[in-house]
């Protein structure tokens, strides 16, 4: 809640309390045949005024101390100059009513005579009654307002500390990748430099398109799957027919939703990296879509000698999918097959 709905709400408040209290107070005494109808029509108005007087006091002084020059005194001034204040207003407003008004002391009963209209000592124990319970109200909604204050600077400071997070995450990415091509093309440097010019030049063509979407956090699944067409031909410079793959996603589909950048095309680069891809039994790479989810799926075939993996890649799409869309990618796994799905988010 902003200053401006805090004192809308509490200037609302006010007004329906002022109306509610000054009857509520009054009815008792007229219900019992005390106090004649002029005599509780002009008490209620009283009540009312106090009310409304000792609420427009308190807004100002809760206004007044928000200031930084009176902020430094507390609550306990505010409370001192409350009391002081409303007092004296209320006994000015008592001599006015029964001065102007005609609440002539013939027409009220003696016991409530003595009371209620003892020029003194009445008008104090009813400020002071009206108020605390004013103070009390205010208080609730100032703490109140406090906590819903605290609540959006925390849901802010953590909204930021997600894309702060989410950004870290998404550095990995690249770098992680590039370090993975250039071995490649280490590799075929010494192997077939004539591949190797051809594999330089897709990479080139890759880096271009993924540099621009470096500072997005989704992508259009289109533009996403562009990007997975030229990795795909880069390994396929390298390893040739050992190396199947189909994507099997409409167009409509294609232009209707996005997915975390380099998603997909992390997760053809972990099918590649830990699997033994050969002509005779080739590694098979399936994209497809289905209600609204994205699978990528591959064939089994491991590396006949181990190797270290940190599990960063996969982990870092989990984490950023989850911060994206809150829910979690789903991976499936048996001895033949593995898959990951995500849903396509959307645009």
């Amino acid at each position: 809640m902003n200053t401006n709905s805090l004192y809308k709400n509490l200037i609302t408040i006010a007004v329906l309390t002022s109306f509610i209290l000054g009857v509520l107070i009054n009815m008792p005494l007229y219900m019992r045949g005390s106090f004649p109808v002029d005599v509780f029509l002009k008490s209620t108005a009283f009540a009312i005024s106090i009310l409304l007087i000792n609420w427009s006091i308190n807004i100002l002084l809760v206004y007044l101390s928000e200031k930084k020059t009176v902020k430094k005194f507390g609550n306990g001034l505010r409370y001192l100059f409350s009391y002081l204040i409303n007092v004296s207003f209320t006994v000015i407003i008592f001599v006015f009513f029964k001065t102007f008004l005609l609440l002539e002391p013939q027409s009220i009963p003696a016991e409530i005579h003595k009371t209620v209209y003892d020029p003194v000592f009445s008008p104090i124990i009813l400020c002071v009654f009206l108020n605390s319970i004013i103070l009390i109200i205010q208080e609730v909604i100032l703490l109140k307002n406090k906590k819903n204050q605290i609540e959006l600077e925390n849901a802010q400071l953590r909204v930021k500390n997600t894309e702060a997070y989410y950004r870290q995450l998404k550095q990995q990415i690249h770098p992680h990748f590039l370090f993975n091509s250039l071995n490649i093309l280490k590799t075929l440097i010494r192997k077939d430099p004539d591949t190797a010019e051809d594999y330089l030049v897709k990479l080139s063509d890759f880096l271009r398109v993924s540099i621009s979407s470096t500072d997005a956090n989704t992508v259009k699944l289109a533009d996403e799957l562009k990007l997975c067409h030229d990795f795909l031909d880069m390994q396929k410079v390298r390893f040739g027919k050992s190396l199947e793959y189909t994507i099997n996603i409409s167009e409509e589909i294609k232009n209707q939703g996005c997915v975390p950048v380099f998603s997909i095309q992390l997760l053809l680069e972990n099918a590649i990296k830990h699997n033994s891809l050969t002509v005779d039994s080739p590694l098979k790479i399936n994209i497809v879509s289905h209600n609204g989810v994205i699978t990528v799926s591959n064939n089994i075939h491991p590396k006949s000698t181990h190797e270290e993996t940190t599990g960063l890649g996969l982990a870092n799409l989990s984490e950023r999918y989850k911060i994206l869309s809150g829910n979690d990618i789903l991976i499936i796994s048996d001895e033949k097959h593995f898959s990951v799905s995500i849903k396509i988010l959307p645009q």
